[in-house]
């Protein structure tokens, strides 16, 4: 083994910023492969003690640190464990910026545990360092500790060596390679590769896979009986302490048989706590067994397709245990996703190839390892971050080309997509999410077979995902970009050696582009600087609506449209070209001359259809006023150059007619369809939206005790949300109240410059009172703000967006939900601007009804369980002063409202609230 020395270095820091923020402790492990030289920490005395938050996370107290040696005292001992050595960290690029600020240099190249990991192990569930450890059985008692957290990166690293012996030869081999071609991850001198050089050989060639054939789900036998006594016996007949037997899931689940059965359409809501999901799914399995017809289960948030995948269909098999084992046995169901969700193997393989000119080499590395083991080539498995997403389009099978009879991929039976969709085609139940189901009633995206019935739950956010389907931002980067990439497929790929003539004709045609593009775009940006309706989120934005079109100007974006589309059109005809001749060649070729002849086709093909399709409607966006469509342009204020067109549905329900004239059944569910009672003509505004005509319409309430469980408070000196010193109250109101909850507290905003100026102003009056705050942006995606309210109770997490739906904190995680302002949608949204203009009343009968749903879904995140307790705390005073104020208390369940002064709603909470499971 090598002799090489390394130093597994940890850093416990004050905060994020290494010229402002300071170290406080250092853990350095310095090592040979084989074993441990020295271990050695301290804590370090910093200028300025680490916030309440740091110290929760370190178990680090200013008492701690008081008596610890400066920087300067223990800096020649850091750097003697340093010299001659490489260092080893979990995300060590942050270690070492901070160690650059004291002038402490690494004099050997880092291994970054962290890359490794999803290098490696890209599938892993996490890649934190805590969860590494508890995944390979690494001790690690006390994280956030340096020393402990140096040594847990360095026996990660062993760990993750030893995994790599494992993988087969070939892929450490094409591993190695492309590492070593790009001197990526393990520069000379400090290499996992040569860690491994003697290790055994790994295991051979991956399993061969054949091609599926596609089928039709199967019927089963079942007693004599309706839909509806089968559902029945369903529900009655089982045994199983997991299942909660609740009089209103038995209700739904026999509305839900009796559409199934007669055929139609339903819109069913359930309230939190009804498991509305057996209601639907167990008559809904029992149809498609019975009919041999397949059954669409549409969802909008992951946590629920996870949910129904893991936890609700395998109870469902043995609820239909209890009608038949073997109809039990017989079912099957699968999850699929849209297109660009899965790996495409021949666009791995064409950038594997290319991959010295790759902008992304370490998606390409975990993207070698993990389709060696991914079954399905899901891209959820590794768990992308948000720079990843626009590299991953270059591996994933969103390609229209993508299913045609030539890719060898398709025929041999390896293509992820192709796969999944033999997979569904067999299924009874298929569960997809909203994105999906869209985009195959309005595109045929060929990726999810006919259903007979479809049921879409979360159906109050079917709206928002079609507009965001249906929807188009043409930007002039995105072109240039698509135009560089059809370039570089006709000069790496064999275009420009098999058919030399037309890839120079592409070239030329390319080339012509260049002009009229940025021709285009500068005129685009000028008309909105001059003509912008208002500066709506750090942007200038005009509405392209007729009197904008007549605006000086608009005649030169036109004329400038035309010539773009001209040279576009001739470039696209070069593409075809050259698709067709190469397309030709590989008939006449063989082995893996043919096989690479139709990759280069079929690349070309895909870019040439994207861009055709891209062109085509920004072209009719702008020299077409089509009544049906809204369009508009966004400049950004941040960088000269970024100005995009944007294009979207005025409505979407014309489009979605298929679900309810081309289904034998629909059905319509969630927890907040309504915005007051059925019989008050709750579900209209739903009903509208969608386009749904002649539908049942049921309406049960959540069985949780809210009367016990739950208090609503207005306090009476609450101010307006439009009124000035709105969100320094809010700042005073939150520490008054999370005080008073001890914690376990959400407060939620319509924008992220309201949370962060009351972030601003409550965090020091937080802290005083021994709570963390955390807030969505700053601290990290929802998730992260979940767990951080998991973990500790002693915490507050302000958040937006994301956080007002789809977000489960059973038990004390949450106690008080505060709702900092009604949710109505911003004013400068032109889409919701114009479908508001389309109504008499656009007040009531369009923005208020959205508002009161979404002010339903965030009183939704409170009580998730039969034993839970909280309270909601309203702090826009227009509740009760506004007469619309009583729709929003109205469209809530039957909990006491009281309306007292933000100290007396303290005390009560004091009262109300049970202690939190921990103290600090």
């Amino acid at each position: 083994m090598s002799a090489d020395v390394f130093a597994a270095v940890d850093l416990e820091l004050t905060g994020l910023k290494p010229r402002s923020d300071e170290i406080i402790e250092i853990g350095v492990v310095r090592c040979t492969p084989d074993q441990v030289l020295e271990r050695w920490s301290t804590l370090v005395r910093p200028q300025t003690m680490p916030s309440l938050r740091i110290q929760r996370i370190t178990g680090i107290t200013p008492e701690m640190l008081a008596e610890a040696p400066n920087f300067e005292e223990i800096e020649p001992k850091l750097r003697s464990l340093l010299d001659g050595a490489g260092l080893i960290g979990h995300n060590v690029g942050f270690d070492q910026a901070f160690l650059d600020a004291v002038d402490v240099h690494a004099t050997h190249p880092a291994t970054d545990t962290l890359l490794l990991a999803q290098i490696i192990d890209p599938a892993a569930r996490s890649h934190r360092l805590g969860d590494l450890c508890a995944q390979y059985g690494i001790a690690l008692d006390q994280a956030h500790r340096a020393l402990a957290d140096a040594e847990a990166s360095r026996r990660l690293l062993l760990a993750l060596r030893e995994r790599f012996e494992q993988f087969p030869a070939e892929v450490r081999d094409e591993l190695c390679q492309l590492a070593v071609s790009l001197g990526m991850l393990w520069p000379p001198g400090n290499t996992i590769l040569r860690w491994a050089s003697t290790s055994r050989p790994g295991p051979g060639a991956p399993r061969q896979v054949v091609a599926q054939t596609a089928y039709e789900p199967e019927r089963a036998r079942l007693p004599r009986g309706s839909l509806t006594a089968l559902t029945e016996r369903a529900f009655q007949s089982v045994d199983d302490a997991a299942f909660e037997r609740r009089d209103e899931q038995l209700a739904m689940a026999r509305d839900v048989a009796v559409t199934l059965e007669s055929g139609g359409h339903a819109i069913v809501e359930a309230g939190t706590g009804t498991g509305k999901s057996l209601a639907y799914l167990v008559p809904a399995a029992l149809w498609a067994l019975k009919t041999g017809h397949r059954v669409a289960i549409s969802t909008h948030t992951i946590n629920l397709q996870q949910q129904l995948e893991s936890k609700d269909l395998p109870m469902a098999r043995r609820l239909i245990a209890g009608v038949s084992e073997e109809a039990s046995g017989a079912l099957r169901s699968m999850v699929v996703k849209g297109r660009a969700n899965y790996l495409c193997r021949r666009k791995l393989t064409t950038e594997l190839a290319r991959a010295e000119k790759s902008s992304n080499p370490q998606l390409l590395a975990r993207a070698l390892v993990w389709a060696a083991q991914t079954e399905r080539g899901d891209r959820a498995e590794l768990r992308l971050p948000g720079p990843d997403l626009a590299a991953w389009d270059r591996l994933s099978a969103a390609s229209t080309t993508c299913l045609i009879d030539g890719c060898p991929y398709v025929l041999d039976g390896s293509c992820f997509l192709s796969r999944v969709r033999n997979e569904a085609s067999a299924a009874h139940l298929v569960v997809v999410n909203h994105a999906l189901l869209v985009s195959d009633l309005v595109y045929g995206s060929a990726t999810l077979p006919d259903s007979a019935v479809v049921i879409v739950d979360e159906a109050h956010a079917l709206e928002d995902v079609a507009t965001d389907q249906m929807s188009i931002v043409m930007n002039e980067a995105w072109l240039r970009e698509e135009l560089d990439r059809l370039g570089n497929e006709e000069d790496e790929s064999l275009a420009a050696r098999a058919a030399p003539m037309m890839a120079q004709e592409l070239r030329r045609a390319l080339k012509a582009t260049e002009e009229p593009l940025h021709v285009l775009y500068s005129r685009l940006e000028t008309f909105a600087s001059n003509h912008s309706e208002d500066s709506f989120g750090g942007a200038d934005q005009v509405t392209l609506t007729q009197g904008a079109r007549n605006n000086p100007g608009w005649l030169g974006i036109e004329e400038a449209s035309e010539q773009l589309s001209i040279a576009l059109n001739t470039t696209i005809g070069a593409a075809d070209a050259l698709h067709a001749d190469l397309e030709a060649r590989a008939m006449e070729a063989r082995g893996q001359q043919r096989q690479d002849l139709l990759t280069a086709a079929i690349e070309t093909q895909g870019l040439a259809a994207g861009i055709r399709e891209r062109v085509g409607r920004l072209h009719q966006t702008l020299t077409v006023l089509s009544p049906e469509e809204i369009a508009w342009i966004r400049r950004e204020h941040r960088r000269s150059g970024d100005v995009a067109v944007h294009s979207a549905p005025l409505s979407v329900a014309e489009r979605l007619l298929p679900l309810w004239v081309e289904t034998h059944a629909a059905i319509l569910t969630g927890a907040t369809l309504a915005t007051a009672a059925a019989d008050e003509g709750g579900f209209e505004y739903l009903r509208q939206r969608l386009g749904v005509e002649d539908a049942a319409e049921r309406q049960y309430g959540s069985p949780f005790d809210y009367e016990r469980a739950c208090r609503i408070f207005l306090p009476t000196d609450a101010v307006d949300a439009v009124s000035p010193g709105h969100n320094e109250e809010v700042a005073r109101a939150v520490h008054l109240l999370a005080e008073a909850a001890q914690g376990r507290t959400m407060a939620l905003f319509r924008s992220y410059g309201a949370m962060r100026q009351v972030a601003r102003i409550a965090e020091p009056l937080l802290e005083e009172a021994g709570l963390v705050l955390v807030t969505q942006g700053r601290d990290g995606s929802a998730a992260r703000i979940v767990d951080a309210l998991r973990s500790d109770p002693r915490t507050v997490a302000f958040g937006v967006a994301s956080l007002w739906t789809g977000v489960d904190l059973p038990g004390d995680a949450l106690s008080l939900l505060i709702i900092t302002r009604l949710p109505f949608a911003p004013p400068g949204d032109p889409v919701l601007r114009a479908r508001g203009e389309q109504y008499e009343n656009e007040f009531m009968e369009y923005a208020l009804p959205a508002a009161v749903l979404q002010f339903r879904q965030g009183f939704g995140r409170l009580l998730r369980t039969q034993s839970d307790r909280g309270a909601v705390v309203v702090l826009d005073g227009r509740i009760a002063t506004r007469r619309y104020g009583t729709a929003f208390l109205r469209a809530l369940p039957p909990a006491p409202v009281s309306r007292i002064p933000t100290v007396a709603v303290a005390e009560e909470l004091r009262r109300f609230l049970p202690p939190p499971r921990t103290s600090q």
